[in-house]
């Protein structure tokens, strides 16, 4: 998945680019959160042989574990339970809403420009009353600590990897699951990098808007190249990593 730009452009195709050994599958989906990416990884990705599993979020994808809908549509909503994942939204409900009718019936919907003035008028707002939003911190923990088993399991290295958006450069809407990461994920042992931190380190203000397609956490081509290139340097800087990929 790469927004905006063809498959061979995504950042995930470009680190085969940056080293040639390299064989990559890209199982990024649009609007999906942490929790439906790891479910649609143990689903359909651990049949795949791996030596490194990269799985790389932005900060609304943390949002997106606590609501059982995402734009209308029904989704799986995990919650923790004795310390075990359970899904409280299975099977999904198939029911119809509005906006799924405007995105089926309207060429614009895809155009960034009416995304984000969708946007504008309904911005978006932290459900304080939602019992998920006070358990999201440990039901992501968990869905770490499960990757983490598998790819022990498959002989492969786990890292987790924190992407930015614009808002990022900027803001501080981030800080808290960027710290709660380095922290916890330090104490399980499991591979982190925040690409953050070098996003406002290395990338100029005046070049910041090149970095996105016009929304806050879409790549252009040049974007999709900056993150692979900065990705890739990390990885191999890490010797439990890097001695794989120079394999």
């Amino acid at each position: 998945m790469g927004w905006g730009v063809s498959n061979d452009r995504t950042w995930c195709q470009l680190l085969t680019s940056i080293n040639q050994r390299l064989q990559t599958i890209n199982m990024g989906q649009g609007g999906y959160g942490v929790d439906q990416a790891y479910l649609w990884y143990k689903r359909d990705g651990t049949k795949f042989e791996h030596n490194i599993q990269i799985f790389a979020f932005i900060t609304d994808d943390f949002f997106r574990m606590q609501r059982a809908k995402f734009l209308g549509y029904g989704k799986p909503l995990l919650s923790l339970e004795n310390w075990e994942l359970v899904n409280h939204s299975f099977p999904v409900s198939r029911g119809s809403f509005l906006l799924p009718k405007i995105t089926e019936g309207s060429k614009y919907i895809q155009e960034l420009r009416f995304v984000g003035f969708w946007q504008t008028l309904f911005p978006r707002k932290l459900e304080t009353d939602n019992q998920y939003v006070a358990k999201t911190p440990a039901i992501a923990m968990k869905i770490f600590e499960d990757l983490a088993e598998i790819n022990r399991e498959k002989n492969s290295k786990l890292v987790v990897v924190y992407l930015p958006i614009r808002s990022d450069y900027y803001g501080n809407e981030s800080d808290f699951w960027r710290q709660y990461l380095q922290v916890e994920l330090e104490k399980r042992n499991i591979i982190y990098i925040d690409l953050i931190t070098e996003f406002r380190k290395r990338m100029p203000n005046e070049k910041v808007e090149t970095v996105f397609l016009g929304g806050d956490g879409h790549y252009s081509v040049f974007g999709n190249e900056f993150i692979a290139n900065i990705l890739y340097e990390k990885l191999l800087s890490l010797p439990e990593v890097g001695g794989i990929l120079e394999q």
